[in-house]
């Protein structure tokens, strides 16, 4: 028997006729007046990272020394055409910074000291990386995380400890961040697009060379690959591009052929793309393992921050244009540096800005466990070394010396007296307030508490600067013992022989690698007006006094050159930095026989003695500490005052 359908029973729907909720509501636009004072809170942090650090300190070596030299040579020589390095032309990277720092030093030259004013223009090109990526963050992203990606920024660890520093790479890094821009801009504006990236390609060239034109060159035809890019618009950029970055390519080398055709014939054979590619130090990864041990910190939290972006949405990351450009441009460089056979950590930093821009994405969707972990330890941490800094002030002020531990002394001198500086100890001051109510008013739930991070950063590096900057100096700069070796000099002694460097490794002999740098002697003479003179050989040597460079005290005390020259001075490199100074004085009352050639070093322990191993006027181990010469030293000569030719 057939069974009856029953009707069905129908159950009002309580949503009927409602609209659907959108699936994940786009975060709230802030209003005008939050945007405008997250700017200002953006534009006054940056200020507060920039500015501590630029002036205040010497060249420090090893490359804040060396460019300085190129620089002083430029100011002094009034030559901004062949820039040279103790007297010799340095061609390895074009001038551009050199003669941004030479300008600086012109426009405040009645202000600041000459390297300081220097300085200065690292200040510039780290304001103007900021810019370039603020923008590009603020296009890939949308509104306020042009801001976030500045704090990413300024808080990684790799580009506190070279954004301050007197160095090309600054100009790379700024010139970096410009053309990504204008890729970014390219695929629908040619004016614009054209110009920041054939104005950036131009700056990186003028700074470190083709390093950073041929990442952006290859990095704009990878995103051919993008259809983003296969349009009208991109050709015509590219093309527009090239006419902005021509005469940054082409004025330079032109003066210098106009000058020096050989040095400009040198230069081109060595910047010649074929000749660039065959003789570039490429080959398999031998600095996977540095970069294993550095990558971790020096991009430090940028990395994590971007690898979170890339991994949270993959899709919305990866079909994001900013990234893309940001991406294939980091992978280029990256690739560029890991293959390389010499790498160093100031490398890293032209590359940092890219990946900011793909870290910023991911700040919003942090979990907020993670934004709270974060802050908390963000705050103990920076917490904890702001009371530090405060106290190790506070006793070296109590006690006229540091504290006397051996491990701190491996890095800072223990015998430096602090002294009082009213004017730091007030910045000091207002820099640690305003970190307190700052991080007051962070929410450890929202993505803005990642803020405290930066902020941390900022506020120790400031304190590290006002409080500690002099003693910091003492440990890096090699003005003491310039000076001390320029007081055994008479007054009117200005000529020192050293030994002449080699540039060609398989020429290096003894004597050679006793020389000064050429980094030395642009230090020497601007620290006490003393020229040094290289000599190939000892009987070459045109002065009545020489000073070579041992590698060890003992060394130092044991070196001998002959019945023909008396040793009057010894002196060592800040702490931490190797390197005894010798002075000699030829012997004029006697008629000695022909020194060698080579100077006599010892060569293992059975070869010198052992009580002949201290320098003359030295202390036997236990005694007091050594006093070098047994006679009065003439008067110190005074330091030799700045000039700047009106060229």
């Amino acid at each position: 028997m057939a069974k009856t359908p029953q009707p069905a029973t129908l159950t009002p729907d309580p949503h009927a006729g409602l609209p659907a909720a959108p699936a994940e509501a786009p975060p709230p636009r802030p209003g005008v007046l939050t945007r405008l004072g997250t700017l200002l809170g953006v534009l006054l942090l940056a200020l507060a990272y920039i500015l501590p650090g630029l002036i205040g300190h010497d060249p420090w070596q090893p490359d804040e020394a060396q460019s300085f030299g190129i620089v002083y040579n430029m100011v002094t020589a009034g030559d901004l055409v062949v820039p040279t390095l103790a007297g010799e032309p340095f061609l390895e990277h074009p001038p551009g910074y050199s003669i941004s720092a030479a300008g600086m030093v012109h426009l405040l030259r009645d202000r600041l000291p000459m390297h300081d004013a220097a300085r200065v223009a690292t200040g510039l090109f780290l304001a103007l990386t900021l810019v370039f990526l603020g923008l590009m963050a603020r296009r890939a992203w949308g509104p306020g995380l042009g801001g976030a990606a500045v704090l990413a920024f300024i808080g990684t660890l790799g580009l506190i400890q070279h954004g301050h520093s007197m160095v090309p790479d600054i100009a790379l890094a700024a010139g970096l961040a410009m053309g990504c821009y204008g890729l970014l801009k390219a695929r629908e504006s040619v004016a614009w697009g054209g110009l920041w990236l054939g104005t950036g390609v131009g700056l990186a060239f003028m700074g470190t060379g083709l390093f950073g034109p041929g990442i952006l060159a290859l990095g704009a035809l990878l995103l051919l690959f993008f259809a983003d890019w296969r349009n009208r618009n991109y050709p015509r950029a590219l093309a527009v591009a090239v006419v902005f970055a021509a005469p940054w390519f082409l004025v330079w080398p032109a003066d210098l052929q106009l000058r020096a055709p050989d040095l400009f014939r040198v230069w081109l054979m060595d910047n010649d793309p074929a000749h660039y590619l065959a003789t570039v130090p490429l080959g398999p990864p031998a600095q996977g393992e540095f970069w294993l041990r550095t990558l971790p910190w020096v991009t430090f939290p940028l990395l994590p921050l971007a690898l979170w972006t890339l991994a949270r949405r993959p899709g919305v990351a990866f079909g994001n244009p900013g990234v893309r450009v940001a991406l294939v441009v980091s992978l280029v460089g990256w690739g560029v540096l890991l293959w390389s056979s010499t790498a160093r950590d100031l490398d890293a930093l032209p590359l940092l800005a890219p990946l900011a821009v793909i870290a910023a994405g991911g700040v919003r969707d942090l979990p907020g466990w993670l934004v709270a972990l974060c802050y908390w330890v963000s705050l103990l941490v920076f917490a904890a070394l702001a009371g530090a800094l405060w106290g190790l002030w506070g006793y070296g002020l109590v006690m006229g010396q540091p504290p006397q531990w051996p491990l701190l002394g491996t890095v800072l001198p223990l015998d430096f007296h602090p002294s009082w500086d009213s004017n730091a100890v007030l910045l000091g001051l207002a820099l640690s307030l305003t970190w307190v109510l700052a991080v007051k008013r962070l929410r450890p739930a929202r993505p803005a508490a990642l803020a405290a991070w930066p902020l941390g950063l900022t506020l120790a590096w400031g304190l590290v600067v006002l409080l500690h900057l002099p003693w910091w100096d003492a440990a890096k700069s090699d003005r003491g013992a310039f000076t001390a070796l320029a007081a055994q000099l008479p007054a009117e002694v200005r000529c020192l022989a050293t030994p002449a460097g080699e540039k060609d490794p398989a020429k290096l002999s003894e004597w050679s690698r006793m020389g000064l740098g050429p980094s030395d002697h642009s230090l020497l003479h601007y620290f006490t007006g003393v020229t040094a003179v290289p000599a190939a050989s000892l009987p070459e040597a045109g002065c009545d006094w020489l000073v070579v460079e041992a590698s060890g005290e003992p060394l130092a005390g044991a070196l001998d050159l002959g019945a023909g020259w008396t040793r009057v001075w010894v002196g060592r490199r800040p702490v931490g930095r190797g390197g005894t100074f010798v002075l000699f004085r030829r012997v004029q009352d006697a008629a000695p026989p022909e020194a060698p050639a080579e100077p006599v070093v010892p060569q293992g322990p059975d070869a010198v003695p052992g009580e002949d191993l201290r320098p003359e006027g030295s202390a036997p181990p236990d005694g007091p500490a050594a006093t070098i010469p047994e006679t009065e030293p003439p008067p110190a000569p005074q330091p030799a005052k700045e000039t700047f030719p009106d060229a």
